[in-house]
This record gives structure tokens, C-alpha cells and sequence, in this order.
């Protein structure tokens, strides 16, 4: 996949993450385990940008899980 498309994919996710509602506490000790976001980093991001990680990581396990 080329990143534009990798781009929307997680975009598009992020806005069903945000519309349906996420437990965001899953997502962010993914985030810390897998990327080092420690939880203060995490508080800190915008919901736009916290929902934009939550996708990419639900993309990362689907992708993972193939």
C-alpha cells in the first residue's frame, strides 16, 4: 500500500473510533508497550490525534492477525 492510501485507511478508522467510542485505556498501553507513549503523553494528545493513533494501532493488530 502506498502512504496516502495507509493515510486514509486510518483516518477513516480513526473517525469510526470516535463516533462509536473507544476504551482508550487498551489503546494506550498498547502505545506505551509497543511505542514508548508514556501515559502523560498520552493525556496530553488532542482526541484527534489520541483517536489517530487508537487506528493506526487496531490497523497494526489487523494486519498482525493476517
Amino acid at each position: 500500500k502506498d502512504a496516502r492510501r495507509v493515510k486514509q485507511e486510518i483516518e477513516k478508522e480513526a473517525l469510526r473510533l470516535v463516533t462509536e467510542g473507544v476504551d482508550e485505556a487498551d489503546y494506550a498501553c498498547y502505545a506505551l508497550r509497543k511505542y514508548g507513549i508514556r501515559p502523560g503523553e498520552w493525556a496530553e494528545m488532542t482526541i484527534p490525534e489520541r483517536m489517530f493513533c487508537c487506528a493506526a494501532i487496531e490497523l497494526e493488530i489487523e494486519a498482525m492477525q493476517r
